[in-house]
Order: structure tokens, then C-alpha cells, then sequence
């Protein structure tokens, strides 16, 4: 059987959840499949990074910068079509394949339309409206994003799959080796990279994710700087990501806010500067109001630290009982739960065992054993 795989995201320099996702699935597909003959779909900027891949596996560039998929992938479909396409995300070029698997990460744009431009809304729409059409084998990973599709489209529940998410140690190999000691709170910035240091001892909270309204930054600011009237609690805020929608509404809130001068941005990091930032944070917290998985909540119990995230969407099946869940619309939750974790030692540990067990069922084998079943579906 010939798969062919969108690869295109899994090559980018600077990824996120969804081209983690397509990378990290498949480097292990190429681990337990030597029987099928996959083809790599990429653009004209790949980098090499599938090139010592087995001999099962083959790259085909796609020269086109525009249009990508709708123009360059859809012409080698017409030109040479596998017998399956992968699009580890949901977006199909217009000339169908033979057979398509696409996976659907969330249904953001429909509860945030306002963070869309009317085109992309069109095209989330239409991408998910053609994906039913073709047919396509659907999969998602958590049972809020099979709720919301079940919501919003008539969709073949035969045609539905849940396919547990992946996840390893925290990153890729090289960032690996330093995970086995706990870092207890009270660490500090000045471990990190030089351009990331903090001229300080103090210790400091962590969000990770992009900075923009859907991920609440104007409650946690505004939670945080409760938060600080507790005299003993002299924490840094640290929030890592690139602006996003609403970044203007949430730079005015830091600039009102009492302690402006202990809110930290980073901008986007690298992996191994992130892993590091990660495991010397007292706590993570992440409030967002909508997520359709919620992957770093994985990466802070990965670096054994405590987390409060939101009791909405997929938080709470991805948290599981590692986290303190809180409602992200009440910053006073958000700051009683965090002076909680800081003042109670045994809360601390508890959370951070539960998040351990909680990683233990996911794995990036499981994953792409379960996806492999449905690619190879006649």
C-alpha cells in the first residue's frame, strides 16, 4: 500500500502543537512500519529532516510557496495519487485522493470567530464540509473535539476515530537527559540561555502558548496581580509565545497592572531554552478558554511541576487529576489556586505525582499504532 503523508508542518523551524503532532507521528510511523511505502510530501524549504529515514519512505518536494496544498499538492494528486493521503491536519487539497485520513485538532474558529479573517473561516468551514463529502476517515484526539463535531456537522460516526494523542519525554532526545531530578520551587530564570535570564532570584509562574485573548491572558494577569498582594509571594509572571489576536488589549492590561515590571515576555523560544524555562517554574498555568487538546499541560507534567488550567473544553480529560481546574472567566480562582499550590508543600507533590500517571497513558507508539490501523482501512 502507497500512503502519502502532508508532511509540510512537520518540517517548520519554529512548531507548535499540530506541527509536533505531524512530526512526532511521523518519525513513529517510520518506526513500526516497514511493510507500506509512504510518501513525504513537503515544500520547497525542507530542510532534510526525513532524509535518513527507512528505505519504505521516499520526499517529494512540491515546489509551490502559494497555495501549497490547494494548488501543488492538488496537482500531484491528479499527477500520481497514493493509495491513501494523511493530512495530519484537516485541510484536503480540492482534487480528491483515492482514500484520505484527515485529523481534526479543534473547532476553535467556530467558538473565537472573531480571531478569523472571513476567508480562513470559509476555508476551515469548507475544508471540514469536503472532508465529509470525500468520505474521508476523521481523526481527533480528545471527546471534546468529537462533541463539537457532532455539534456542528452531520458526520458518519463510522467515519469518526479517536486516536489517543501522543507523548514522549518532554521534547526531543537532545533535551532529555536532565529530566529524572524534580526541580522544587524557588528556582530561578538565571539557569536558562543569557538573552532569556532575569537579573533576579526571585522564582516565577509559567504560561506557555500563544499570547492572545482565547487564552485568557487579560484574567491571568489580573489574577496574578491578586496573587501578589500576598506579602510572602514575590513571583514573576513569565509568558512564552508570540502575540497573537487581542495583543493590544493584553499589553494595556500589563501595562495597568501593579507589578507591569515582573511580567515577563519572552517571545518564541527554542525547545531546549523552553525545556529549561519549563522545569525551574514553581507552577504552570494555563486558564484558556478553549483548547482542543491542551499539549502543554503534557509538557509541564513531563518537567514535574504543579498545574491549574480551566474546567472547559478538553482541559480536564487532558489534566486529568494532575491539575487544579479552575474556571477561567473568575481570575479569584485563578489566584486562590495558584496561592494554594505556593503554600501547600504536600499539594505541590500531589499534583506532580498525578501528572506523572497521567502521562503514562500516552505514548507516541500507541498513537501512531492506533493511526496506522486506520490508514491501512480499505
Amino acid at each position: 500500500m502507497i500512503i502519502g503523508i502532508d508532511a509540510s508542518r512537520a518540517v517548520k523551524k519554529e512548531r507548535t502543537g499540530t506541527e509536533n503532532y505531524s512530526r512526532n507521528l511521523i518519525f513513529e510511523l517510520a518506526k513500526i512500519d516497514a511493510k507500506n511505502q509512504y510518501i513525504l510530501y513537503v515544500g520547497p524549504d525542507y530542510d532534510g529532516t526525513f532524509d535518513n529515514f527507512p528505505k519504505n519512505f521516499s520526499i517529494k518536494i512540491i515546489p509551490n510557496k502559494k497555495y501549497w496544498t490547494q494548488i501543488g499538492l492538488s496537482f500531484e494528486m491528479f499527477k500520481n495519487k497514493p493509495d491513501a493521503l494523511f493530512i495530519p491536519s484537516h485541510i484536503l487539497p480540492p482534487i480528491p485522493a483515492k482514500k484520505a485520513i484527515i485529523t481534526i485538532h479543534d473547532l476553535a474558529w467556530k467558538y473565537f470567530p472573531d480571531m478569523y479573517s472571513p476567508a480562513e473561516l470559509r476555508l476551515q468551514d469548507l475544508s471540514i464540509r469536503r472532508a465529509i463529502k470525500q468520505e474521508a476517515e476523521i481523526i481527533v484526539y480528545s471527546s471534546s473535539t468529537v462533541r463539537d463535531l457532532q455539534k456542528f456537522y452531520k458526520i458518519n460516526k463510522n467515519k469518526l476515530h479517536f486516536v489517543p494523542m501522543g507523548f514522549g519525554n518532554l521534547f526531543n532526545n537532545k533535551n532529555r537527559d536532565s529530566q529524572t531530578s524534580r526541580h522544587v520551587q524557588g528556582d530561578t530564570l538565571n539557569q536558562t540561555n543569557s538573552h532569556l535570564s532575569v537579573k533576579t532570584k526571585q522564582p516565577y509562574l509559567l504560561f506557555v502558548g500563544r499570547i492572545e485573548l482565547r487564552k485568557n491572558m487579560t484574567n491571568l494577569i489580573e489574577a496574578y496581580t491578586m496573587l501578589r498582594s500576598e506579602r510572602k509571594i514575590n513571583h514573576k509572571l513569565l509568558l512564552v509565545g508570540k502575540p497573537g489576536f487581542g495583543y493590544e488589549k493584553i499589553k494595556l492590561a500589563i501595562e495597568k497592572s501593579k507589578y507591569k515590571d515582573d511580567i515577563i515576555e519572552t517571545g518564541f523560544v527554542s525547545d531546549k531554552d523552553l525545556s529549561q524555562l519549563y522545569k525551574n517554574a514553581s507552577i504552570f498555568v494555563f486558564p484558556s478558554f478553549y483548547e482542543g487538546f491542551g499539549f502543554p499541560i503534557f509538557e509541564a507534567y513531563s518537567a514535574k511541576i504543579p498545574v491549574i488550567t480551566s474546567n472547559t473544553s478538553s482541559m480536564p480529560e487532558v489534566a486529568g487529576k494532575g491539575a487544579i481546574l479552575v474556571n477561567p472567566k473568575k481570575p479569584f480562582e485563578i489566584a486562590a489556586a495558584m496561592s494554594q499550590i505556593l503554600n501547600k508543600p504536600q499539594l505541590r507533590e500531589k499534583l506532580i505525582r498525578e501528572g506523572q500517571s497521567q502521562l503514562k497513558h500516552y505514548s507516541w507508539q500507541q498513537c501512531a499504532e492506533y493511526t496506522l490501523k486506520i490508514l491501512e482501512i480499505k
